[in-house]
């Protein structure tokens, strides 16, 4: 038992005392008695006997529950601070889970998810865009895979710099990119392909001092309304062939060649074609 409940239980008890021989004092000559001898003793011993354990275990348990309501409201705001760190918890590993670890970019499974919920209420123009790097297999096999992977962040990094926050992209496997533009006309979704191809051609990316030949082949597909993901995907896929069989470093888009691209890059790129023949695309 606590100082204070032994204080409060002594305060009480004092109280049941003073009132016990007021009443005393007062009620016996009213009734024509003296209050003194056993009568008067009686009025001071008894509120110690009965007054001073019960107010002392009545104080007690009321301290008791009050420590035990205290300990249950500690006890409910750990645990909703434990909640908390696990729905920050729970958030951290669903986003980490859709994200591609290497580049930062959503990974195939998230990517086709957004556009399976997107596809069947989807308005308006929009273009869809897969992006593979060129000759890849040689920069893993001629500087190594730790250099292959900074290449692709590389890429990842012209992607996302061309892109708005409304834009979608990721890494859908090996050296493949796929960009999602909603709301976005053909003009626009050439362009970024055109600014991503660029960025990608013009870096100076070295290793151990030798420049590392980097480049990215393009296709890409528009489409003006609801739309079938894996249809418009086969679309872009197809036309993303259709640049890596010819000098690669290419946008291809429903298609139709950006032809000024090869008579950019076709004098750079021929001996690299040549030297690179029965790679595959």
């Amino acid at each position: 038992m606590s100082r204070k409940t032994t204080i409060k239980a002594a305060i009480a008890t004092g109280a049941s005392v003073v009132v016990s021989v007021s009443i005393c004092l007062l009620l016996v000559p009213l009734l024509g008695g003296q209050p003194d001898g056993p009568g008067f003793w009686m009025s001071v011993f008894c509120p110690l006997v009965i007054a001073g354990p019960a107010s002392a275990w009545q104080f007690h348990q009321s301290e008791v529950i009050g420590n035990q309501r205290d300990e249950i409201a500690r006890m409910h705001v750990e645990l909703e601070d434990m909640h908390a760190e696990l729905r920050h918890i729970h958030e951290d590993l669903r986003a980490r889970a859709r994200r591609d670890p290497l580049t930062g970019g959503l990974n195939r499974g998230a990517l086709f998810a957004e556009l399976a919920e997107i596809a069947p209420s989807h308005e308006g123009p929009a273009a869809l865009l897969v992006a593979d790097a060129d000759h890849f297999k040689r920069i893993n096999d001629s500087f190594g895979h730790l250099v292959g992977d900074e290449a692709l962040r590389r890429i990842a990094d012209a992607i996302a710099a061309s892109l708005d926050e409304k834009d979608m992209w990721g890494r859908i496997g090996g050296e493949e990119f796929l960009m999602f533009l909603p709301a976005t006309t053909r003009t626009r979704a050439v362009a970024i392909a055109d600014g991503i191809r660029h960025a990608v051609v013009t870096a100076d990316f070295l290793a151990g001092g030798e420049p590392v030949p980097l480049s990215v082949s393009i296709g890409v597909a528009s489409l003006r309304d609801r739309f079938e993901p894996a249809d418009i995907f086969r679309q872009a896929d197809e036309h993303l062939y259709r640049a890596k069989s010819g000098w690669r470093n290419r946008v291809v888009f429903d298609g139709q060649e950006l032809e000024r691209f090869q008579q950019e890059w076709e004098p750079v790129l021929r001996p690299q074609l040549h030297e690179n023949k029965g790679i595959e695309h």
